[in-house]
């Protein structure tokens, strides 16, 4: 009967940790999507910065 009274602690810890790997996750895939975003946005960047624009005179 002691061995019932266990598994509630069990089963709240894997709650616990399931959304704490869940909040981890979603942080680390935040943080790549923000990098790739930065390089594509620097990319466009430079190649607007190589092209001249004229000045209509």
């Amino acid at each position: 009967m002691e061995a019932f009274a266990i598994i509630p602690f069990i089963i709240m810890f894997i709650i616990y940790f399931g959304v704490l790997g869940f909040v981890i996750w979603l942080a680390v895939t935040f943080i790549k999507t923000q990098k790739e975003r930065n390089v594509i946005l620097k990319e466009i960047s430079n190649k607007l910065g190589s092209l001249s624009i004229g000045t209509k005179e």
